[in-house]
C-alpha cells in the first residue's frame, strides 16, 4: 500500500515538473490520477493553473483523470474554477470539451463563471457563457424614464450583448432557473445588468407574427417610483432561426 502511495505522489511530482512522458509511464506501472497534496489539488488541478501546463491537463484526462474533482476551502473547487481564475481560456476550452460541469458551486457560492467574471477574464467568460447559454445575441436596447415615452417619440437606444443562462445551485437535485445577463460590450467581463427569469413575467411570444416579440416584466430590482422602460430588439440573435424582437419593462 505504502509503494502505490509512493507512486502516485511521483506522478504529481511529474505534473509539476511537466514531464508528460514520466506521467504516462507511472500511470502504465499503476499510479493514481487522484492524489492530492495538502492543499487538496490533484494532479488535474494543478495542471489548470498554469498556462505551460496544457499538455500535461491533456495528458492527464486522456489517462482518464477526473475533470470534476472537487478541492474544497476558500478559493477552490473544480479544475474548472482554478483554470477560470487564471483566465487560462484554452485550459477552460479542454475542461469543457471532456465534460466539466460548469454549474457546480465551490465552498464560496461560486460557479467558474462567477470566478472569470470576478477576475475580469472577459475571454474566458465568452468561452463558459457560449458552453452553457441557452440564447446569445446582439440586442438593440431602447430606454429612457417613463414620461420620456409621451414626449420623446423615439428613444436613445444602444447595442448591448445578451446571454440567458442557467444559474449554479448547491443542490444538484434540484431544477436550474435562469437569468438574464446583459453587457454593454464583448469586451466585459462583468454584467451591467442582471435579470432573475424565474422572479419576472413573461408574455408568451406570437410566433406566427412576422417579427415576434416577447416582454418581460421583472417587478424585482427598480422601485415603482423609478419606473422604466426598456425594449430590446434584433436580427442577430445567436441561438434562434428567425428574426427576434425582445422587450421587458422594469418596474
Amino acid at each position: 500500500m505504502g509503494q502505490q502511495q509512493s507512486k502516485d505522489e511521483l506522478l504529481h511530482q511529474q505534473v509539476v515538473y511537466g514531464n508528460v512522458e514520466g506521467i504516462k509511464a507511472l500511470s502504465r506501472e499503476g499510479a493514481g490520477l487522484e492524489w492530492t497534496d495538502r492543499e487538496g489539488k490533484t494532479p488535474l488541478i494543478v495542471a489548470c493553473m498554469f498556462s505551460e501546463l496544457f499538455n500535461v491537463a491533456k495528458t492527464l484526462i486522456e489517462l482518464g483523470a477526473n475533470v470534476n474533482a472537487y478541492r474544497p476551502g476558500r478559493h477552490a473547487g473544480t479544475p474548472l474554477h482554478h483554470a477560470a481564475k487564471k483566465g487560462l481560456e484554452e485550459t477552460v476550452n479542454l475542461l469543457l470539451s471532456h465534460g466539466a460541469n460548469a454549474l457546480v458551486m465551490n465552498d464560496d457560492c461560486q460557479t467558474a463563471l462567477d470566478v472569470a467574471r470576478a477576475k475580469g477574464h472577459s475571454r474566458v467568460v465568452r468561452v463558459i457563457e457560449s458552453h452553457i447559454c441557452l440564447f446569445s445575441g446582439w440586442l438593440r436596447e431602447f430606454y429612457g424614464p417613463g414620461f420620456l415615452e409621451v414626449l420623446a417619440p423615439q428613444w436613445v437606444s444602444r447595442k448591448v450583448w445578451v446571454v440567458i443562462l442557467p444559474c449554479g445551485s448547491r443542490k444538484p437535485t434540484k431544477p436550474f432557473k435562469l437569468e438574464l445577463a446583459i453587457y454593454s460590450s464583448l469586451q466585459d467581463a462583468q454584467p451591467r445588468t442582471t435579470i432573475a427569469l424565474w422572479k419576472a413575467n413573461m408574455d408568451e411570444a406570437k410566433f406566427e407574427d412576422p417579427d415576434p416579440a416577447v416582454i418581460i416584466l421583472d417587478n424585482s430590482t427598480i422601485s415603482r417610483g423609478r419606473r422604466r422602460r426598456r425594449c430590446y430588439t434584433s436580427r442577430e440573435a445567436r441561438c434562434k432561426p428567425r428574426a427576434l424582437r425582445r422587450k421587458y419593462d422594469d418596474c
